[in-house]
């Protein structure tokens, strides 16, 4: 297993950037940008919003809404850049479905993100079921002229938990989005999942890890469900029909889901950061960036295992 430790920096999970360094040749940072200004869910009157999405819809930077694209990628470069010590970019489509409007309009942002100084590539986030016939095109064009990653929200692998989270999809329309883009584009594909649903099994973790190494998914983003303000998991939460896990118990679903995980696919995250504070109401550990990464990394560590090693591919 050394060898693992030293191609993966010396962390027992393959990090995404060691892929994106493999790739690139340096490190590249990820600049957030918002766009989009809503999702299937919030834009049809006979859906509800997802159970655990406020107002921002994810976005990193809500705030910023207001700027240019242009203005929003060097604002937020000179963040990246001084955080990460990038010199190389990645423009990621971030907050809300970017492939919900016009893909006339996407295509106008990711040429203007493109043009952009050091900027290598684009991000672009969206859901199973926003994947129109009219989008593989783009796709396909943009991934032939630079690097181009789907970010899908997946989220779950269970219907009765996408049922819960209120998705407005299912795993077929999922699995479907990831055979598809992967015939149809040479885009890098990404998912999201989200862990510490209700009636969460072992078993479930394990049969996640095993689907995701059968498709062809090249790298995947690790979400602990977390209660916000103003959104219907709040309601619950307060109405004791929601615990959210805690860090211990959830770092032992995630070391079990990274064993059976093949070590070919990069992993994002570990677990969910809440950006504003003033919104989290539970758990109070979704408000560290750091500790949760290193309780995890930690975990692994005392237990002498590796991303992979319970898998076939390990």
């Amino acid at each position: 297993m050394s060898d693992k430790l030293t191609s993966w920096n010396e962390r027992r999970y393959y990090p995404i950037s060691q892929y994106f360094k493999s790739r690139f040749g340096e490190k590249v940072g990820k600049i957030s940008v918002s766009v989009a200004e809503t999702c299937p869910n919030r834009q049809s009157s006979k859906m509800e919003a997802c159970i655990f999405c406020d107002e921002w819809g994810s976005a990193a930077y809500p705030r910023e809404r207001e700027l240019s694209l242009q203005e929003q990628i060097a604002s937020n470069r000179k963040h990246v850049k001084r955080r990460l010590r990038a010199k190389k970019f990645l423009v990621y489509f971030q907050a809300y479905t970017n492939t919900l409007g016009r893909i006339s309009a996407l295509q106008e942002r990711f040429a203007t993100a493109l043009s952009e100084p050091d900027v290598e590539g684009v991000v672009v986030g969206t859901r199973p079921d926003c994947l129109p016939e009219r989008i593989y095109p783009l796709f396909r064009d943009t991934a032939e002229q630079s690097y181009l990653m789907v970010e899908l929200g997946v989220q779950s692998f269970y219907d009765e938990q996408l049922r819960f989270l209120r998705r407005g999809h299912d795993v077929e329309s999922a699995v479907n989005a990831i055979n598809m883009l992967h015939q149809r584009t040479q885009a890098d594909i990404g998912i999201h999942l989200i862990f510490g649903l209700p009636g969460e099994t072992d078993g479930q973790l394990i049969e996640t890890a095993r689907r995701i190494n059968e498709l062809p998914i090249d790298n995947v983003k690790l979400h602990n469900l977390h209660v916000l303000e103003g959104t219907p998991l709040a309601d619950l939460y307060r109405r004791g029909e929601f615990e959210a896990v805690e860090l211990e118990e959830y770092a032992r679903k995630v070391v079990l889901f990274l064993r059976h995980l093949s070590p070919r696919v990069a992993v994002q995250r570990l677990a969910a950061v809440a950006n504003r504070w003033d919104e989290l109401v539970a758990p109070q550990w979704t408000r560290e960036k750091m500790q949760p990464l290193l309780y995890i990394e930690k975990k692994m560590e005392i237990e002498g295992c590796f991303q992979g090693d319970s898998c076939s591919d390990g």
